[in-house]
């Protein structure tokens, strides 16, 4: 009873442990990134997640979207038609044009303009043009790499740098776009005059610190490059300004400084009644601790379009792609942030603007602060203004930060794919390419079909974006290694269109530790009171069960459950438990083993110990082979050796033969002096076995070799050996008395074998087997038939054959094989005269046939004596 307890405890401490784990795992996930502190061991859990819900997009078929929706793709075709990327404003324009007098939606753009083209300074100018002209339909991009993690009062220079460096183009009243979140006395002042004024230092500081790094008196002096260099700057320096605002390293707050400053800042907080009896130091603390960390995803440094085509455009939205830890895309932010000033800093994502101008759609973001000040996205509404009053549509399910997880479709082109080459020509039609899975086959296939273009793009919802392999905008994503970036955009808009989200379950962080716990109590339970096999059968049932209804919550319920825990946790505990049994149980058996296998094959031994059971008396009947080896003239050779020499010889025969037993799948049943008896096909069955004794037989005969070249070295005598070989129904098992047991063969067909081992020396021969193991061996090995015998003790005759090689003979040994079958044919047709004649030419062809030489004396013993008229070709021996 020991063990069970130690087995149970180890269970439960497991599983205590990994649930405290899968609590501080599940606290880490739904705190946003943002607010995350750093810990690389949860990251990696995180992805070690990630990977395994990965695993079942594997499971579900592929989709076929029915959402209005379509991909201009700048493609590998597109650019060879009308030339490298990115093209010119007026074939953009162009483009752009027709899309919308088509009746596209809208159009969405995976790609900034944020250079002018120089070669044709118009065509900015005639692109800006389309957007004013269709302001309602056009949703410019806009991308940062620069992602901030500041601290949260920071907010507040970060959204008037954003504004400073173009963000007022960017974010315009957005009446499609809204938050509800609470604001504090300090969020609601005008801190744009006293930034005006920090950030004009700032930049007159940065620019004369570049000009001298440039060896220049003047901007005049500038090259463009240089130009562009300096803007830049004069950008970046406003939000480094911010990352040090009201720190220690704030420049505006040294002593020499900070008294020409606070006058500002006390200017702004006059205009609160709460704020405006601080001075300076009150004011400074009050608005460091007045901020909580905000969830949403923020950026800064953001590259607009060039002013020709960002100011006339109403809207602009990300096109910024969020990768997990391991680099992979799984969730969708639905908008970005630069501070946190509402109306002017808030950036939705390209699928979201895309969405809201499809209805028209309006979106809420709700926010909350929890007991701790923490704050978090609640509820992401979205409401259709076409109604009077508005009429609350759907509430998607985002996570703290704002994103979605992506329901991906299948892999690249999920959706209708049109090349952006079939928008500058005059043709009715459009080519359009997407993955369609057949009904019948649910095969995925590339389908390319024709469609009046009004009527394909009437009411869609498109997005242009590059997915040429050469233009490298490339994600790796659960579904596929090398998919399209802009499919990542259209993706998460079908998904918003066909409101087919993923959703995790809500109570998962509450629920998954207490079932962790108790399952894993549960479990351990029963490994700790079951053996090793009930225990392997049901932690497969538990696993293959508990893995069934994942993957049916999955597929069927859009739910991801986040499992990765559950199933280690019971991995750990099955293991951990068997384990501990092993070295503990099964240490005896290990010690039978290591001793008992010197006697018997390790086959033998596996078999008994896999259940006392066997250990009992009694057999089976099963279908086998039996194999029989014996040194030839051994009694005369032990009469010349000493004793310690007959053992020698006996060590270096017998230790590689029976290897060569075990080497191929054969079971030893015993010793007897010289003899080798073993046998195939027990205890671990195998349908072979005729096969493997045929090839023991053959490695045997080359080991034989060797074993000649050393008995010689040595001046040993020299030793042959003879084999006999049968296949066919015999008792196995573990057999004896009470007192003595062997586990070894019993039946007429192992007696059969026996008599076989004998009979090559009547013939000349080393191994013969039976017509039985023949017929089993035929297709792979080569044997020829050398007569019909009745053995002693037998009444029905058996063919025997001389086993030769394994597969084809070739050559002269292949015609010989061929004469001796003819001649025996003759010998059992009693043409003994023909038969002479074909056996002498056999013997010829070789300097050792013995088998031949055998029948030519037996045709010529029945040319001078004819045997009776009933003779039928059958030898009866008369030896054992």
């Amino acid at each position: 009873m020991k063990t069970e307890r130690i087995s149970l405890l180890i269970g439960i401490v497991i599983s205590g442990l990994l649930t405290c784990l899968t609590l501080v795992y599940f606290s880490y996930k739904e705190t946003p990134t943002i607010q995350r502190a750093y810990s690389p061991f949860l990251e990696t859990l995180e992805v070690l997640d990630f990977r395994f819900n990965d695993l079942k997009y594997k499971f579900k078929s592929a989709e076929t979207s029915n959402a209005p929706v379509a991909m201009i793709a700048i493609d590998d075709d597109a650019v060879r038609e009308i030339g490298r990327w990115p093209w010119s404003r007026d074939q953009m324009a162009e483009l752009t044009d027709k899309l919308v007098n088509l009746g596209a939606k809208s159009v969405g753009f995976d790609a900034i303009f944020s250079e002018p083209e120089k070669a044709n300074p118009g065509a900015d100018l005639k692109f800006g043009q389309v957007v004013e002209k269709n302001p309602d339909k056009i949703i410019l991009g806009v991308f940062s790499d620069n992602k901030f993690d500041f601290k949260p009062y920071q907010d507040l220079c970060v959204a008037e740098a954003f504004l400073k460096t173009g963000g007022d183009q960017v974010v315009k009243l957005n009446p499609s776009f809204t938050m509800d979140e609470s604001t504090n006395a300090i969020d609601e002042l005008n801190w744009g005059p006293l930034f005006e004024t920090l950030f004009a230092n700032i930049q007159h500081k940065e620019e004369s610190d570049v000009l001298q790094h440039l060896g220049k008196n003047s901007l005049a002096e500038l090259t463009p490059y240089q130009q562009n260099f300096m803007n830049s700057r004069k950008s970046q320096s406003l939000f480094e300004y911010c990352n040090k605002w009201l720190t220690k390293e704030d420049v505006f707050l040294s002593p020499d400084i900070v008294n020409n400053v606070a006058p500002l800042y006390l200017g702004v907080a006059k205009e609160s009644k709460e704020l405006k009896d601080l001075n300076f130091e009150q004011l400074t603390a009050k608005i460091k601790s007045s901020f909580q960390p905000h969830p949403i995803p923020q950026y800064g440094e953001w590259t607009p379009n060039i002013p020709e085509i960002q100011k006339p455009a109403a809207f602009t939205a990300s096109f910024i792609a969020e990768l997990d830890a391991d680099g992979y895309v799984r969730r969708y932010p639905l908008f970005f942030r630069s501070g946190n000033k509402l109306g002017s800093s808030f950036i939705p994502s390209l699928a979201l603007q895309s969405y809201l101008l499809s209805g028209p759609y309006r979106a809420e973001i709700k926010m909350k602060t929890s007991s701790n000040g923490a704050k978090s996205i609640d509820e992401f509404n979205i409401f259709d203004t076409s109604t009077d009053p508005e009429k609350k549509v759907v509430t998607y399910p985002v996570d703290k930060s704002g994103q979605m997880l992506i329901n991906y479709y299948g892999r690249q082109m999920s959706f209708p794919y049109v090349s952006a080459k079939e928008l500058f020509n005059d043709r009715p039609t459009v080519r359009v390419r997407r993955n369609i899975v057949d009904a019948k086959t649910k095969q995925i296939e590339i389908t390319e079909k024709e469609y009046n273009k009004s009527e394909f793009f009437k009411g869609r919802s498109v997005l242009v974006g590059a997915t040429a392999v050469g233009l490298y905008d490339l994600r790796n994503t659960p579904v596929e290694a090398n998919y399209p970036g802009p499919e990542l955009h259209l993706t998460m808009l079908a998904n918003l269109l066909e409101k087919n989200f993923l959703k995790q379950w809500p109570l998962e962080s509450k629920a998954m530790p207490w079932i962790i716990f108790i399952v894993g109590i549960t479990l351990s339970i029963a490994w700790a009171w079951m053996g090793s096999l009930s225990s392997m059968i049901l932690f497969l049932v538990a696993v293959i069960a508990f893995l069934s209804f994942d993957i049916w919550l999955f597929i069927k319920e859009q739910t991801l459950v986040h499992s990765f825990l559950f199933y280690f946790t019971v991995f750990s505990a099955f293991f951990a438990i068997q384990i501990f049994k092993y070295f503990t149980e099964e240490k005896k058996k290990r010690e039978l083993k290591s001793t008992f296998s010197k006697y018997v094959s390790p086959a033998v031994v596996d078999e008994l110990l896999k259940d006392a059971a066997n250990l009992k008396l009694g057999g089976r009947r099963e279908r086998m082979t039996a194999f029989f080896s014996d040194v030839r003239g051994f009694t005369t050779i032990s009469e010349k050796l000493t004793p310690e020499e007959l053992s020698r010889v006996l060590n270096l025969y017998l230790t590689p033969m029976t290897d060569i037993v075990f080497k191929n799948s054969g079971t030893l049943d015993k010793y007897m002096g010289d003899a080798i008896m073993a046998f195939f096909g027990a205890p671990v069955k195998n349908k072979n076995h005729a096969a493997h004794a045929c090839r023991c037989a053959l490695e045997s005969l080359d080991k034989l070799k060797e074993l000649q070249k050393t008995f010689a070295e040595k001046n040993l005598p020299m030793i042959d050996i003879g084999i006999g070989i049968n296949t066919g129904d015999m008792s196995v098992g573990n057999m004896g008395s009470n007192i003595v047991q062997n586990y070894t063969i019993m039946g007429d067909s192992v007696n059969l074998a026996s008599r076989l081992e004998g009979i090559n020396k009547e013939y000349g021969t080393r191994i013969v087997i039976s017509e039985f193991t023949y017929a089993e061996v035929k297709d792979s090995f080569t044997a020829r038939e050398i007569d019909r015998v009745r053995v002693k003790g037998k009444l029905e005759p058996v063919r025997i054959y001389e086993l030769l090689c394994e597969g084809k003979l070739k050559g002269e040994m292949a015609e010989q094989i061929r004469l001796f079958s003819e001649g025996f044919e003759l010998y059992q047709a009693k043409k003994f005269s023909e038969a002479l004649e074909i056996f002498n030419k056999a013997k010829t062809m070789s300097q050792n046939d013995p088998v031949s030489e055998l029948y030519v004396e037996r045709c010529q013993d029945y040319l001078e004596s004819p045997p009776p008229l009933d003779w039928d070709g059958v030898y009866v021996m008369k030896t054992k």
